[in-house]
C-alpha cells in the first residue's frame, strides 16, 4: 500500500473543499463536503456530499452545527466509504466561514472519540482569516478556535494564516507540496547516517497541538534559514516562542553535515523536544516539521482585540431602530384601530402591522 492509501483528507466547506482539489491532484484519497450544493459544484473531486437540507450558511455558525447533527449518520457513511482502511484521516476547513467553523471542529471532536475510528490518528488543517476579512470572519475564527483548544484528544493542527499571503490559493498549494513531501520521507529519503519510516511520521502527527512544516534550499547556514523561515516565511500562524515542542522531523540536502550537531543548534532556539527524527535527501532543499507546539495564542489575541475594537459599531448597528413619533396617520383616508394585545406573529399579524 502506498503513503497516500494511508491518508484520507476530509475537506469542510468551501477552504476545505480547495484544499481537497490540491490533494486529489496528487492522488490523495479526498472527501469534500458542504452545506452549499454551489460550492461544491465549483470543485471536479470524486468523492463530495451535500449536507441534507444545507443551503450554505453565510457564515452563521448555528446553521451549520444544527445540519451537522441532522446529518451526522450520512457524514458518517461517507467517510466509511472513502476511507475506512486508511491510518490517518485529516480535516480541513476554515476557521472564518460558515460550514467549515461550525462543523469542522465538531467532526475531529466527534472522529477522536468513535470507536471506528480509536486507532487512527486524526488531523487537522485549518485556516486563519486575515485580518483584512470581516468582522464577522474574525470573531468565527476566534470562537471555532475556543472550540479546537478544548478537544482533549486529535492528533497534529496545521494553522494556516490567510494574514501571511495575499493569495489564500498560494497557501494552499504551499501547505499541499509540504504535506506530500513530509509524508513522502520515508520511500525517498534514505542514508547510511540515518532514516525516517512511516512509523516516525505518524508519530510526529500524532502530537497534539499546533503543527508546522518549512523547507529551505540547500545553502550555507542551514540551521539560521530554517530558523529564519520557520519564524518569518511561513505559511503558518507564528508559533509562540515558548520552546515547547514534542517531536521533530528533519531531512536535511548535505550529507557532511552532523545531524546530532543541526539537532543541538535548532534546540536552543525551539526547545527540546521528546524526540527528534533525521535522515538526508536529494533534493537540494532541508526540510523540517515540528509538532506538539502551544496553540498560537499571540495571533488569537491579535484576532480577539481585531474585533473588539469594533463591537461597539457592531452594537450600535444591531440597536438601530428608527424612532418617528409624529402621528400622521390623519393624512390617511383610513385608519385602523390597533390591538392592544400582541398577536403571535403570523403572516396575518404583519398585514395588521402595516394596516394592510
Amino acid at each position: 500500500m502506498e503513503i497516500k492509501d494511508k491518508i484520507l483528507f476530509i475537506g469542510v466547506g468551501q477552504g476545505g473543499g480547495n484544499l481537497c482539489q490540491e490533494l486529489e491532484l496528487r492522488g490523495y484519497r479526498t472527501l469534500a463536503i458542504n452545506t452549499s450544493k454551489e460550492d461544491l459544484n465549483t470543485l471536479t473531486v470524486k468523492h463530495k456530499y451535500h449536507i441534507t437540507g444545507g443551503e450554505g450558511c453565510s457564515k452563521d455558525r448555528s446553521i451549520g452545527r444544527q445540519l451537522i447533527r441532522q446529518d451526522f449518520a450520512n457524514i458518517a457513511k461517507q467517510i466509511n466509504n472513502c476511507g475506512n482502511d486508511v491510518e490517518i484521516i485529516m480535516v480541513g476547513y476554515t476557521t472564518g466561514g460558515g460550514t467549515g467553523s461550525s462543523q469542522g471542529t465538531v467532526l475531529v471532536d466527534i472522529l477522536t472519540m468513535h470507536p471506528e475510528y480509536k486507532d487512527k490518528i486524526i488531523c487537522s488543517v485549518v485556516i486563519l482569516p486575515s485580518n483584512k476579512e470581516s468582522i464577522q470572519a474574525n470573531s468565527n475564527a476566534y470562537c471555532c478556535f475556543k472550540e479546537i483548544s478544548n478537544i482533549q484528544r486529535g492528533g497534529a493542527c496545521f494553522v494556516l494564516d490567510n494574514n501571511e499571503f495575499k493569495d489564500k490559493y498560494m497557501i494552499n498549494k504551499e501547505f499541499v507540496a509540504y504535506l506530500d513531501e513530509f509524508l513522502h520521507i520515508p520511500a525517498t529519503d534514505k542514508s547510511i547516517k540515518g532514516n525516517i519510516d512511516f512509523s516516525e511520521i505518524k508519530k510526529v502527527l500524532s502530537a497534539h497541538n499546533m503543527a508546522v512544516m518549512i523547507a529551505v534550499p540547500e545553502g550555507e547556514n542551514t540551521v539560521a534559514r530554517l530558523l529564519d523561515s520557520l519564524q518569518n516565511n511561513s505559511i503558518f500562524a507564528k508559533r509562540e516562542q515558548d520552546n515547547i515542542l514534542q517531536y521533530t522531523a528533519l531531512s536535511l540536502a548535505d550529507e557532511r553535515l552532523n545531524p546530532e550537531e543541526v539537532n543541538q543548534d535548532l534546540q536552543k532556539a525551539i526547545g527540546i523536544p521528546i524526540d527528534s527524527f533525521t535522515t538526508f535527501n536529494k533534493r537540494k532543499r532541508n526540510f523540517i516539521c515540528l509538532s506538539g507546539l502551544t496553540y498560537p495564542k499571540t495571533r488569537l489575541e491579535e484576532i480577539e482585540n481585531l474585533v473588539n475594537s469594533n463591537k461597539d459599531t457592531v452594537l450600535k448597528i444591531k440597536q438601530n431602530n428608527l424612532e418617528l413619533n409624529a402621528d400622521m396617520s390623519f393624512l390617511q383616508s383610513t385608519t385602523k384601530i390597533e390591538d392592544a394585545s400582541i398577536k403571535e406573529d403570523s403572516l396575518d399579524n404583519i398585514w395588521d402591522k402595516y394596516n394592510l
